[in-house]
């Protein structure tokens, strides 16, 4: 198979490129792309995308040449950034052919949404810390009106939330709230210190999640400062406001760069944001500083993992976990840091059964009324795999995920540090 080169490679190919939001570049490069992914097909399983672009040019003499950039329209639109065909893709860079699938359909979202605008209803639901602050403060009315029926036939009229979507609840007692009211950091530090940026939703909807980050790290003295004022940026990116993701970007640089100066570790308890703060904000802000905060981002787990290889983490478990079903999260799997939460899991459970399949959330796409019935499709594998396994606990580091689980088999679950703590027999009052 003779392939083309793209016009520019993709390491050069950042935001600021002149080539970056050309649609004709960018119509080329999809059918340079579609053409590899055609005549290889490794990819169909993944997500709807890649079926879709196999009928439109199964359905052509032309094959990918007869597809249309209204087809391309929606193979992009049903692509939810899960990033797993980037691994899975044999001809990724450093390949000759540079195919990025997921930074393409990316680049594709953003070059729409600059020549289309973002709709209202979707901008609505990036604004993840005024929803997380109204919510906090109203939180019985807020919980109430999720769990209506009645207001969540409105939502899904009005902003395209699909009223099966699980709502999360909102706490009162943030984690910020918590740990202002303990008095601050307690550890006094021999292993390490860090910084928790606590992300929007354990903050405002799982501040348990976030509490047993604190007192698991503690228990093997870790001294624990919080940081969090804004969202990571992601649900920017995803709708394709550039602008807001950079003033997040900035802000959240500039907040947590003393903390790594001050040689802590920055450690994030969402997959999806510490994804964002590792890879995406330095793309956004090509600073030093960026960089800086990039090298020294951590998921949670998987800085407890270099602690317990370190031999500095307790291990005086009290409580038996049982059987462990452990979902592992697509935007965890991007970062090639390994199966860290199963990992520590191990040490306290009889038994943890992995489920590497992909909950079809990812962001705002499986809310959305329109992608609802491909995003239940794609988690089915998933839901099938906890339910079958039978399991004590259920644990994902994903907090979207931890939704579409209870909106699929009506049961709860939970970070995995969670099941660390209580396992641990810590009190996360």
């Amino acid at each position: 198979m003779k392939v083309e080169l793209p016009e520019t490679p993709s390491e050069e190919l950042g935001y600021e490129h002149p080539d970056y939001f050309d649609l004709e570049k960018i119509e080329r490069e999809l059918r340079r792309v579609g053409e590899v992914c055609h005549q290889c097909r490794r990819c169909l399983p993944l997500c709807p995308s890649f079926p879709t672009l196999f009928d439109l040019v199964d359905a052509t003499e032309e094959e990918i040449e007869g597809v249309t950039m209204d087809g391309f329209d929606r193979v992009g639109e049903l692509c939810y950034h899960c990033k797993l065909c980037f691994n899975h893709c044999p001809y990724h860079p450093p390949h000759e052919w540079d195919l990025d699938f997921p930074a393409l359909m990316r680049r594709h979202q953003l070059a729409r949404a600059r020549r289309d605008g973002i709709p209202l209803a979707r901008k609505l639901t990036t604004q993840t810390d005024l929803i997380g602050k109204l919510g906090s403060m109203t939180a019985p009315l807020m919980n109430f009106a999720n769990k209506n029926r009645a207001s969540r036939v409105l939502m899904e009229k009005t902003i395209g939330i699909h009223r099966d979507w699980v709502q999360p609840s909102y706490q009162w007692e943030t984690v910020q709230r918590w740990f202002a009211k303990r008095g601050g950091a307690q550890a006094v530090g021999t292993n390490g210190k860090a910084v928790l940026f606590t992300t929007c939703s354990v903050n405002y909807s799982d501040p348990i999640a976030g509490r047993s980050a604190i007192l698991v790290l503690e228990h093997s003295d870790v001294r624990v400062e919080l940081a969090y004022d804004r969202c990571c940026g992601m649900p920017y990116t995803d709708t394709g406001d550039l602008a807001a993701a950079r003033r997040n970007a900035e802000q959240n640089v500039a907040l947590l760069l003393p903390h790594v100066e001050a040689g802590a570790k920055v450690l994030v308890p969402g997959p999806s944001c510490s994804l964002m703060l590792k890879e995406e904000v330095p793309r956004l802000l090509g600073t030093d500083q960026a960089h800086r905060v990039a090298e020294a981002t951590q998921d949670l787990m998987e800085f407890l993992y270099d602690l317990a290889r370190a031999k500095k983490l307790q291990r005086d478990f009290e409580r038996p976990l049982g059987r462990v079903a452990y979902h592992a999260p697509c935007h965890l799997r991007a970062q090639n840091i390994g199966f860290r939460s199963r990992d520590l899991l191990k040490l306290a459970a009889d038994e943890v059964v992995l489920i590497d399949a992909c909950s079809g959330v990812d962001g705002t796409w499986g809310m959305q009324a329109r992608f609802h019935e491909a995003s239940m499709g794609v988690a089915e594998k998933m839901l099938e795999r906890v339910d079958q396994s039978e399991p004590d606990h259920v644990a994902t580091d994903c907090p979207l995920s931890a939704l579409r689980i209870e909106e699929g088999l009506g049961r709860p679950a939970v970070h995995p540090v969670v099941l660390l703590r209580h396992a641990y027999g810590i009190s996360a009052e």
